[in-house]
């Protein structure tokens, strides 16, 4: 059965796993490597900033590797030695951004800014305190979650195309 993720980094980051083909994460997530996570999984990137900017396909088997290619965490050096390899299936070049959507005026919520976070489900706080749920490395999707954030990152990607033709 295919799963569908949300996966998580720096800008910084992000650029080391395009250039190795590989993501990497702790042994905080050796569990959810190790049983939930499979060749032919897909996730959407997210980096920090609030952009979705790719749609990758995990390939083969999760392996442990102690090499340095250049992660940080925070500003320090970082190995992140769980790793998957994953191949790029679209990736947006200029990337489908989201951010709070609502404030609160007394008591009462007030819709201020509508964006992608008002479509997806698993985000359930709209409000300033919306990336939370984006700390993590990586976490389970929705298929229609992920959907809605593909079909973004596609229109992105095609958008850049049309523009640059």
């Amino acid at each position: 059965m295919k799963r569908y993720w949300c996966i998580s980094t720096s800008p910084e980051n992000w650029e080391i796993c395009k250039k190795n083909n590989v993501w990497g994460m702790d042994a905080r997530y050796y569990v959810t490597l190790n049983k939930f996570l499979k060749e032919g999984d897909q996730a959407v990137v997210y980096i920090h900033g609030g952009k979705f900017v790719a749609v990758i396909e995990f390939i083969g088997g999760w392996f442990y590797e102690e090499k340095d290619i250049g992660w940080t965490k925070g500003k320090r050096k970082y190995l992140f030695p769980y790793r998957i390899k994953f191949k790029i299936l679209h990736e947006a070049k200029n990337p489908p951004s989201i951010s709070y959507s609502t404030i609160e005026e007394g008591n009462k919520a007030k819709w201020i800014k509508p964006n992608l976070i008002d479509d997806i489900s698993f985000i359930a706080d709209k409000g300033k305190t919306w990336n939370q749920y984006l700390q993590v490395s990586i976490i389970r999707l929705t298929r229609e979650d992920f959907d809605m954030i593909r079909e973004a990152i596609k229109e992105a990607s095609e958008e850049s195309i049309s523009k640059n033709s």
